[in-house]
C-alpha cells in the first residue's frame, strides 16, 4: 500500500510548471509533511509521525486533494490513507473544509470527517472554529473537534493564535479533553508550522 500512495504522488508530482508550489511543515507536533500544489488547485501531501516509538510504530500517510477560493469563501476537499509501518493497523477518509471570512477580521471554518481505522472502525468527525484577526499578521482561534489529533477520535476544545507572514504560517494552540481522557491526555499543548516554497 506504501508502494501505491508513492506512485500516486510522484504522478502528481511529476509536472514541474512554474505555478507549482511546494511546502513543508509539522502538523499537531506529531507529524512532519512535505505538500506539492499545482495551479494553487491541485494537490498531494505526504505525512510521517515523529513519535517517540520504535520505526514498526510510526505512521505514514499520503493525501490526495483541491482547494479554491470562491469570494469570501476558502473550500477544500481530499482524500487520504495512512498505515503504520508494522501494518498493524490503517486509517482512510476525506475532509470536506469550508471557511467563511467576513468583517475584514472575521472568519468561521469547519471540516466534516468521514474516518475509517482498522482497529476502531468507522466514525464521522468534525470540527468547527472561529477566528478574530488581532493585528494583521495574528488571529486568535478557537473551536471544538472530534477530529483524532492522534489516532482516537476525542471531544476536544483547542484554543490558540495563528502567526502568519509572508510564506511562513506558525499556530500554537492549547488542546484539552472535555469528557473521557486520561489526566496524562487531558491537555496538550501543540504546534503546527507550514512554509511554503
Amino acid at each position: 500500500m506504501k508502494r501505491l500512495i508513492l506512485i500516486l504522488m510522484l504522478a502528481v508530482m511529476l509536472p514541474m510548471p512554474g505555478e507549482a508550489q511546494f511546502s513543508v511543515g509539522l502538523r499537531d507536533t506529531r507529524y512532519i509533511y512535505g505538500q506539492y500544489t499545482l495551479h494553487q488547485h491541485f494537490f498531494g501531501r505526504i505525512e510521517q509521525s515523529i513519535y517517540s516509538e520504535s520505526i514498526g510504530y510510526q505512521y505514514m500517510r499520503g493525501y490526495l486533494g483541491y482547494k479554491t477560493h470562491v469570494r469570501n469563501w476558502g473550500l477544500m476537499a481530499n482524500g487520504y490513507f495512512g498505515s503504520i509501518f508494522n501494518r498493524n493497523y490503517h486509517s482512510e477518509g476525506a475532509m470536506l473544509s469550508a471557511k467563511y471570512s467576513f468583517l475584514k477580521r472575521l472568519f468561521l471554518k469547519g471540516t466534516i470527517n468521514p474516518h475509517h481505522d482498522s482497529g476502531y472502525g468507522y466514525k464521522t468527525c468534525f470540527n468547527a472554529y472561529g477566528g478574530v484577526g488581532i493585528i494583521k499578521t495574528l488571529d486568535f482561534i478557537a473551536g471544538y473537534s472530534t477530529i483524532p489529533e492522534y489516532r482516537m477520535s476525542e471531544k476536544r476544545v483547542r484554543v490558540g493564535f495563528d502567526f502568519h507572514s509572508g510564506n511562513l504560517n506558525v499556530s500554537p494552540l492549547v488542546s484539552f479533553a472535555t469528557t473521557g481522557a486520561s489526566k496524562a491526555n487531558r491537555l496538550r499543548v501543540m504546534v503546527s508550522f507550514n512554509y511554503n516554497f
